[in-house]
């Protein structure tokens, strides 16, 4: 989805870019101080670290039940607060990575909020939040708990083409020069459909996403190390 479909509000210290499907008032307050997502006692803390936390859980927004994923960066440095006057935050360039894979027609989870929280322009906090995907799994998972106990012709087939449409991910981005820079098993998720249909796979953590004038061999050679 491109920004210019994304609502921007100010509330107090926050900038929130909104998806104007999820435009709710209720919704925008809580984004406001978006902390509060992580108190609701339905939030599953995935990660917590010291850059980043990650929680899941549903939500209400204009009578619609839905779940999302909440990032929050962490802002911890003196340095980094000075350095975030002339940088954008880990929630826009999420955005923006998101903007530019769906652009070139590459699938991720779709966004749903970016919010940064600035004080004399200086970055404390952001948060970006995306849908659930439905169904999704990380590559390596898809392939051990899905993939790996097919046996005879009938699992190398499957394994095969599911390594075939992996490589087919890498080459669509390559192209296009887009370059991940965090492109490993567990940013990748694979939705297995029904009826043979082939497997789909989209990209996370998308504040690493840009597009190179010259993406070089060593930057292509790196995507797959990491893999």
């Amino acid at each position: 989805m491109p920004l210019t479909e994304f609502i921007v509000e100010k509330r107090r210290s926050a900038t929130l870019w909104l998806s104007s499907s999820y435009r709710d008032s209720a919704f925008v307050a809580v984004l406001a101080d978006a902390d509060r997502l992580f108190e609701s006692a339905k939030c599953h803390v995935i990660k917590d670290q010291r850059k980043i936390k990650v929680g899941r859980l549903p939500v209400s927004i204009a009578g619609k039940t839905c779940s999302i994923y909440v990032k929050r960066y962490n802002v911890f440095s003196v340095r980094s607060r000075l350095g975030s006057l002339f940088f954008r935050s880990g929630a826009v360039r999420s955005l923006r990575g998101a903007e530019l894979l769906a652009a070139s027609g590459i699938a991720t989870a779709t966004p749903v909020a970016g919010v940064e929280d600035r004080v004399y322009g200086m970055l404390r906090k952001s948060f970006f939040v995306s849908e659930e995907i439905a169904g999704g799994r990380t590559a390596d998972a898809c392939w051990t708990e899905q993939l790996q106990g097919h046996k005879g012709r009938d699992g190398f087939l499957l394994r095969r083409a599911y390594l075939a449409r992996l490589a087919a991910l890498f080459h669509s981005l390559h192209a296009r020069q887009i370059y991940h820079d965090d492109l490993k098993d567990a940013n990748i998720m694979a939705v297995t459909g029904g009826n043979d249909e082939p497997v789909q796979f989209l990209l996370l953590d998308l504040e690493g996403v840009r597009r190179c004038s010259r993406l070089s061999e060593r930057r292509r050679v790196k995507n797959l190390a990491q893999l």
